[in-house]
């Protein structure tokens, strides 16, 4: 194998450890951003759609609850419960067309029992808004809706829980392949070096000391030791060309040994003019040499002789030499610049045959890099623009649940208000029933009164009855005494002298006839009258029982009412009781789901640390579209929108 060949191999093993090194960085860095769409997908977004969904069956409980305690009216209460129902329509399908993870699918199939399940309590619910039916509504919370909601919540909060827990094994999976992918890129830097190593040892061992080698051969010859060996005779590069020639010098310098006298006289003049070329020869092949072994290739075998042999070779070492500085000065700065990071520089001479290839194969080995630089670029830019989107949904997912477990406390305060408004107005719902219990006796006890005053008036009114006949009788006989004493008067008068004093008598028991008739006249008018005032008492009596008997009855009514109240408000205040021990736990398990959001909001910073890092490393390089890279990652990084929740 020649000199090149070895070189352009030993260049071409390193470019394919550079091309190696940046395919494994690029699908390393494919693999993490794989993996953060799947914790994107599966995790982050999967999370936060089960934590709107257990949001809206809290919305759901807390709309109804501020329907029956009249903080809604039904018609608001029943439009807030529709978009919400909505909400988990579209959250729940969008989830379902996720990627699930084995973990949770029997979680996911015993939700969507749950929800089946809770279907004709949720249509029931709407019919009891729809119907205005407060009363049906709140003994509906109280029997059915606090349990359905209670278990469909602790099945979403499971699921979140798998699902963070899916998120975390997803990450640590994706921090173990980067740490493998370090391990490869170290490897392959180290075989990079390895190989670097190898071409250095074949330009030291294969060029520069079989050059020093063959000087010290052509030395010996020059000085006429022919019996040394020229060594590389036998090679099939450059070296070997350069010994063959050497080999040729030794054989004509032993054929002058042989000579005649007057042929050596003769091959002596010859070979003095020999020796004066070889010193040159020497001096500048040793030149050459020794620059070459020093590192510099610029030295040239200047002089021309008149042995085209020795000329041969002087073009072979300054055609080797010239190749050798071509090559290795273009090689070597296209490799310096790679070790400086930069990729703008190429190889651009003209070159044929091994070095043409090392030529291609080096600037490929740049370009390849190049476009790798570009594409990591480009992806991390992607990663950056992906981890940020989801950070500021992350942050907003977590302002949302924060403020939703804020909602939850100040629900569950209400609650308790609510329990003891309702324990309170037991308490006065007892006592007015105690008062409209002692209301009903004296109402009781005044219809016993009055009843007593309407047998009262009509014994009354039967007394008058009998004094006004008592009066018409006395009238009767007042009249009668009235014609009596006429028809004494009469007879008197008939009587003449005789008759005066009876007639006196007479008139007097008429005078006093007519008095009693007026008086029995005035008395009966008076009893006539108290007759009809006892009449109307009576009457009035009577509509005053009748009152106190319907008071009465609505009084016993009211009674039984307030008491069924009373039953109802104790009821209530147990259920309300429950109802605040179920909204406790749900803030508890929003508490819960926003510590796994914060802890979601630490991997999705991590991965875009990672990724800023990888940044960094690749910024190093300069490539010749560094500009047009840097601005298109100046484009995609995103600006977060939301802060993260305290």
């Amino acid at each position: 194998m020649s000199i090149r060949s070895k070189l352009v191999t030993a260049v071409s093993l390193l470019g394919m450890s550079l091309v190696a090194l940046g395919f494994s960085s690029f699908i390393s860095l494919n693999s993490a951003t794989e993996k953060t769409r799947t914790i994107v997908a599966v995790g982050v977004t999967g999370l936060g759609q089960l934590t709107r969904i257990n949001d809206m069956y809290s919305d759901i409980m807390r709309d109804t609850m501020g329907v029956v305690v009249a903080e809604l009216t039904a018609v608001e209460g029943a439009g807030s419960i529709e978009e919400s129902l909505q909400s988990i329509e579209t959250d729940w399908s969008t989830y379902l067309r996720n990627e699930i993870s084995a973990a949770a699918l029997p979680l996911v199939e015993t939700a969507k029992v749950r929800m089946r399940e809770a279907a004709p309590n949720i249509a029931k619910l709407q019919n009891l808004l729809a119907g205005d039916d407060i009363n049906a509504l709140s003994e509906f919370v109280k029997s059915d809706l606090g349990v359905t909601v209670e278990s469909i919540a602790s099945q979403f909060d499971q699921l979140a829980e798998i699902q963070a827990s899916t998120s975390e094994a997803d990450y640590e999976e994706a921090v173990q392949q980067a740490n493998a992918s370090l391990w490869i890129m170290a490897a392959i830097a180290a075989l990079s070096a390895i190989v670097l190593a190898f071409a250095i040892r074949v330009v030291l061992h294969e060029v520069v000391r079989p050059l020093k080698i063959i000087e010290k051969t052509m030395r010996s010859l020059a000085s006429g030791d022919f019996s040394v060996e020229v060594p590389y005779a036998g090679r099939k590069d450059e070296i070997g060309a350069m010994a063959e020639a050497v080999v040729t010098f030794r054989s004509n310098g032993l054929r002058v040994a042989h000579m005649t006298e007057a042929e050596a006289a003769a091959s002596l003049r010859s070979e003095s003019e020999r020796s004066a070329t070889m010193a040159q020869l020497r001096i500048d092949f040793g030149s050459v040499v020794d620059a070459a072994i020093a590192g510099d290739f610029s030295k040239r075998v200047d002089i021309t002789f008149n042995d085209t042999e020795l000329n041969g070779l002087a073009g072979s070492v300054n055609a080797l030499v010239t190749n050798m500085d071509r090559g290795m000065t273009e090689t070597g700065a296209v490799l310096n610049a790679l070790a400086r990071t930069d990729l703008t520089q190429r190889v651009t001479g003209k070159y044929d045959g091994a070095f043409a290839q090392l030529k291609n194969d080096t600037n490929a080995v740049i370009d390849r890099l190049t476009d790798i630089l570009g594409q990591l670029r480009q992806t991390s830019a992607g990663l950056k623009t992906a981890t940020g989107e989801i950070l500021a949904g992350a942050n907003d997912l977590s302002a949302r649940t924060t403020k939703q477990a804020a909602s939850i406390q100040e629900t569950s305060a209400a609650m308790l208000q609510l329990s003891a408004t309702v324990r309170e107005n037991a308490g006065r719902a007892t006592q007015a029933n105690i008062g409209s219990q002692t209301l009903a006796k004296a109402v009781e006890r005044g219809g016993n009164v009055m009843a007593d005053a309407n047998l009262a008036m009509e014994r009354i009114s039967t007394s008058s009855a009998k004094i006004s006949n008592i009066i018409g009788l006395i009238d009767d006989i007042a009249f009668q005494t009235n014609l009596l004493a006429l028809n004494a008067s009469v007879e008197a008068a008939r009587a003449g002298d005789a008759g005066k004093g009876f007639a006196v008598v007479a008139v007097e028991v008429r005078r006093l006839a007519q008095s009693a008739a007026s008086a029995s006249a005035d008395i009966k008018t008076l009893i006539d009258i108290s007759a009809g005032e006892v009449v109307t008492g009576s009457k009035f009596v009577s509509e005053a029982a009748e009152h106190l008997t319907y008071m009465l009855d609505s009084v016993r009514a009211n009674s039984l009412l307030i008491d069924g109240i009373a039953a109802a408000s104790q009821e209530q205040s147990r259920a309300i009781a429950e109802v605040t021990t179920a909204v406790r736990e749900m803030d508890a398990m929003t508490q819960h789901n926003a510590a796994l959001v914060e802890e979601t909001n630490a991997a999705i910073e991590q991965t875009e640390a990672q990724a800023t890092e990888l940044d960094r490393i690749v910024d190093v390089f300069r490539t010749a579209n560094a500009e047009e890279a840097t601005e298109f990652a100046g484009r995609s990084r995103p600006r977060p929108t939301a802060n993260r929740a305290a």
